[in-house]
């Protein structure tokens, strides 16, 4: 198997990539329609998030297991828990009201103690500056 979990099996994710792209949702996270015929790397592009992280035992098969996300918002949530993103959510629209950008959203979250969840384990690995 590759050391990309995601891909140890490219039919079966490729089947749950196309079964989540043709449901055409909106971000779980910042809830704004995400611009699914955008380039993989562009910040509003669809990518598909696990809500479990695989990293902590989440299946990337599982279509129980996945929802639609920019990859701003995928970028920002990390391994976060989702009841931790939920209640981000909330408080930003408690502090900020509405946001009209997915990058706004992230902003906003960012500015909320940081926008990180307290924890005793390191941070996740930033992989860009959104």
């Amino acid at each position: 198997m590759s050391g990309n979990a995601r891909r140890g099996n490219g039919h079966r994710r490729d089947s749950v990539l196309r079964w989540l792209r043709s449901q055409g949702g909106c971000c779980w996270m910042c809830g704004l329609p995400i611009a699914y015929g955008a380039q993989a790397g562009d910040p509003l592009a669809f990518e598909c998030d696990e809500l479990v992280p695989v990293s902590r035992g989440g299946s990337p098969y599982d279509r129980e297991n996945v929802a639609p996300a920019h990859r701003i918002c995928n970028n920002w949530r990390g391994d976060r828990p989702v009841g931790w993103v939920l209640s981000v959510r909330s408080r930003v629209l408690a502090r900020f009201g509405r946001w009209s950008t997915p990058q706004q959203f992230v902003a906003f979250a960012k500015a909320l103690d940081g926008g990180r969840a307290p924890s005793a384990a390191s941070a996740p690995r930033v992989t860009t500056d959104w």
